[in-house]
């Protein structure tokens, strides 16, 4: 067996077919089917299940497949690994974010490696929050920061940070009087919310659930950024962590209230227990920590409480 092969059978997995893969490979099909067949008979196993529709792994392809995926990771990172010896670390790091968390971190995160380690070229890679535990154990991406997930097979994961929610609505059309917002107060008023794709709804909708409210539901957003554009023009409330308001172009048009009791929002730093972490990818992961822990000791990040009298927060 060899890695071109494992490259060749990786391709045809992630394209689903046989010629798209051999024009992704430049491989003529014929060819690449060949490639397929030695593997499979080497093997003794079969691989893939093919159609009119595509081909797609069988469960022994899929293991193949996965172990494949950390196979030429390894591979392509070596010349970085030589490098990372002999010289300050660098290369390719891949990190997973939800989109609320990613406007408030990226920023100082990629100023604080272009000071630090200036050779590592960071990808970030913005998903729904239920999405990125999917990134990660297929290995599409070395780090994620994963929001309210339990525990994962195959994850290692630490925690970050956590988040206090925000009921948020229009400074000007406001759906519910100034001052202390609780859940039950919320019976009948009119939301946006996101979609049951994000993690963050099922947190809301699990919170509903224990307060005995059916929330008035009139829209629904998978981007946290789109949702505030509609509570912004709209006549309805949403909640959200404070980290989604911030580089909010609307932010003149809202009011956050802090949500009490709290309802917190929790954030781990993880990385798949499968996949070979390079040295790059631990910087990474050591200077992130370091990033969120300065915007919470300078008071950027939320606040875990607002004093008494001071409910209201504006977005200023």
């Amino acid at each position: 067996m060899e890695l071109r092969q494992l490259r060749y059978f990786v391709a045809v997995v992630d394209s689903g077919s046989v010629s798209r893969a051999a024009s992704l490979v430049h491989v003529v099909q014929p060819a690449l089917s060949q490639q397929m067949g030695q593997l499979e008979q080497e093997l003794d196993v079969q691989l893939l299940h093919r159609s009119v529709r595509g081909v797609k792994p069988t469960p022994a392809g899929l293991a193949l497949y996965r172990h494949a995926k950390q196979l030429l990771k390894l591979a392509d990172d070596a010349p970085n690994v030589v490098r990372n010896s002999v010289e300050e670390v660098g290369g390719p790091v891949k990190l997973g974010l939800p989109s609320s968390l990613a406007l408030v971190l990226v920023g100082p995160l990629v100023a604080a490696l272009e000071r630090r380690f200036p050779r590592i070229v960071l990808e970030v890679y913005e998903s729904p929050s239920s999405f990125l535990a999917a990134h990660l154990i297929n290995q599409h991406v070395d780090l994620s920061v994963l929001v309210d997930d339990s525990a994962l097979p195959g994850v290692h994961g630490e925690p970050l940070l956590e988040e206090s929610l925000y009921f948020v609505q229009r400074r000007r059309a406001r759906v519910l009087p100034a001052g202390e917002v609780q859940l039950s107060m919320l019976a009948g008023v009119p939301l946006m919310l996101t979609t049951h794709a994000t993690t963050l709804r099922h947190l809301v909708d699990r919170a509903f659930a224990e307060a005995g409210v059916v929330p008035v539901i009139k829209a629904q957003a998978s981007s946290i950024q789109t949702l505030l554009l509609m509570v912004a023009q709209g006549a309805a409330g949403t909640i959200v962590p404070r980290s989604a308001l911030a580089s909010q172009a609307s932010a003149q048009e809202l009011q956050a209230t802090l949500i009490t009791p709290r309802l917190v929002r929790r954030a781990t730093l993880a990385h798949s227990r499968l996949a070979y972490v390079s040295p790059a990818a631990i910087s990474v992961r050591e200077v992130l920590r370091e990033v969120v822990e300065e915007l919470i000791a300078s008071a950027e990040w939320d606040r875990p409480a607002i004093a008494a009298g001071d409910t209201d927060s504006g977005i200023s």
